[in-house]
This record gives C-alpha cells, sequence and structure tokens, in this order.
C-alpha cells in the first residue's frame, strides 16, 4: 500500500530533508502546490508556483541549470544529481537515499516569503 505525506518546502536553495527515505526502484510521486517568490535582481518580485517561471530558465549558479528558476527540486541522497519535479513528477528512483526538495535558486540569494506543499506518495517496492 502506498504512503502520503504531505510536507513544506521553504522557498530557497538550502535543501531540506523530508525525513522520507526512497529505495532504489521505488516508484515516488510528488505534487505540489503553492506560491512563492525568487529573488529576482534587480530587486523584482515575482510570485510564482512550483513549476517555476516559464520560459526563464537558471544559469550555472542555480541548483538545476537549464531549468525553470524557482520551479521546485528534488534530490535524492546525498551526492546525487537534482532533477526537476514542478508541480508533478512521477519516477522511478535511480537511487537509495534520503529525499530532498528545495526550491531551484541561487545559493546566494535569501528568500523569505510563502511555501510550496509537496504531496510525495511512496509506492512499496
Amino acid at each position: 500500500m502506498p504512503f502520503t505525506i504531505t510536507k513544506s518546502v521553504r522557498p530557497n536553495a538550502t535543501w531540506q530533508e523530508m525525513y522520507l527515505q526512497v529505495g532504489k526502484g521505488q516508484r515516488v510521486i510528488i505534487s505540489a502546490d503553492g506560491l512563492w517568490p525568487p529573488e529576482m535582481r534587480p530587486s523584482t518580485i515575482i510570485w510564482c508556483g512550483p513549476a517555476g517561471i516559464a520560459g526563464r530558465l537558471a544559469g550555472e549558479d542555480y541548483l538545476v541549470p537549464g531549468t525553470n528558476v524557482a520551479a521546485l527540486v528534488a534530490r535524492i541522497g546525498e551526492e546525487t544529481a537534482p532533477v526537476a519535479i514542478g508541480d508533478y513528477h512521477d519516477l522511478v528512483s535511480p537511487f537509495e537515499g534520503p529525499l530532498f526538495l528545495a526550491m531551484n535558486e541561487n545559493p546566494e540569494y535569501h528568500n523569505q516569503a510563502g511555501e510550496v506543499k509537496a504531496q510525495i506518495i511512496l509506492f512499496e517496492h
């Protein structure tokens, strides 16, 4: 039987542990909703959802370059490559380890407002 939990994700580039262990080959579905503003420079505030800002691709100094700025991103384990989640992602994990979520943001920027609620479904494997 699948395990479902909802977690809050703060709007910054710090990897936030969800305290869920994912096994290699385990199916995981993450769906997210909410609003948060990435820090846009020079001092422009743009609110967006977990899909990020459409058409504004992150540079090399972001957690996941080439993905929308402010998109919800994830990684499984401490040393694995992160992936874009957006508002919905269904995957079979190629890795084993704890699940981390974050905003696709430049680690030098500091956001304080908003949050995204991520519903995480872990299937038995």
